[in-house]
């Protein structure tokens, strides 16, 4: 590992609410949990619901008629942010620089914890296993020398997927990379973009500093 390089962990809950949801109640686990019963829409469901077709924003009724047999629940709030500080707080044990990103996701940053890729690897293996025994909870984690390429590793093998993008790799995965799946692209941009020839994350990193501007 180049010292030049800052290593930074991302780790994101899987499913979080509704995971939250089947840790305080192991009864559920297994079980279509769709949580936003207040809303009326599903805000976020098990990886069971989303089996049966259940996805974000779908309405109740249309949750019925797809998964009679699923478990809507209200959505406890309190509950998860108490989940979210005891995750920080586990992360917190490895390293004091960690960014508290959202209610289901934290960036960490390592580089001054190890001086190899295998050290720096075991310790995001050790946070994860950490955090799904401590939490009941599994979670999702990306390595890599920027919060954007850890955000991305994180993603790519959802649930309980860990993802290290070593220091000279990255263009591996900036080639499959949708240029609309870039953290802060959202679908007008991700449109301009295809529209000048930018089709991924590859295609956009090498137009230059120049260009973007």
């Amino acid at each position: 590992m180049d010292k030049r390089h800052r290593v930074i962990v991302h780790i994101d809950g899987d499913a979080f609410f509704a995971s939250c949801e089947v840790s305080k109640n192991p009864a559920l686990r297994g079980k279509p949990v769709v949580v936003g019963g207040l809303r009326g829409i599903a805000v976020a469901m098990t990886y069971e619901a989303k089996a049966r077709g259940i996805y974000r924003g779908m309405p109740a009724f249309e949750i019925r008629r797809v998964c009679h047999e699923a478990i809507i629940l209200p959505g406890d709030y309190a509950l998860y942010s108490q989940y979210a500080e005891r995750m920080y707080n586990i992360v917190r044990k490895y390293t004091p620089f960690v960014e508290e990103y959202s209610v289901d996701e934290c960036f960490a940053d390592i580089t001054t914890s190890a001086k190899t890729d295998e050290a720096y690897e075991h310790i995001a293996r050790s946070i994860q296993q950490n955090l799904n025994r401590d939490l009941g909870i599994t979670f999702s984690v990306g390595v890599a020398t920027t919060k954007v390429l850890a955000k991305v590793g994180s993603r790519h093998n959802k649930p309980s997927g860990l993802v290290y993008i070593r220091p000279g790799t990255e263009d591996l995965y900036h080639r499959n990379l949708g240029v609309h799946k870039l953290w802060g692209v959202g679908q007008a941009t991700a449109h301009l973009l295809r529209s000048r020839g930018v089709y991924t994350a590859l295609d956009f990193k090498n137009k230059g500093e120049w260009w973007v501007r």
